[in-house]
């Protein structure tokens, strides 16, 4: 079974981090962009094995492009800067990248969220 899920991709300094918004709890990190793709699949692909095992539903993908930016946005609005300010100056994201992200999982018998 396919499976498509929205990616946000953030490039900082010193690599790319990576996570699905409808999965919580799948994010990933890698030194090139190349990596960072391969990386956040094998992270998608894993957790919903996971779930699926476990009998826990699967996170339906719904979320398009443009809700992922709003929920990326939002997510920053709502940062602290009192919470940040006490781990010192964050470091400054050069550039964040949304994409749709395909994965292939066996085609048990789903239970969708």
């Amino acid at each position: 079974m396919k499976l498509t899920y929205a990616v946000v991709i953030e490039q900082t300094p010193n690599n790319y981090a990576a996570y699905a918004p409808e999965v919580p709890g799948c994010i990933s990190t890698a030194k090139t962009w190349d990596e960072m793709l391969a990386m956040i699949r094998e992270a998608l692909t894993v957790h919903i094995e996971f779930l699926i095992e476990d009998g826990d539903p699967v996170p339906e993908p719904m979320m398009s492009i443009d809700d992922a930016i709003a929920y990326h946005s939002e997510a920053l609005a709502k940062a602290d800067k009192e919470s940040l300010a006490e781990y010192g100056d964050a470091p400054a994201t050069i550039s964040t990248t949304f994409r749709i992200v395909e994965i292939e999982v066996p085609a048990l018998q789903l239970e969708t969220v």
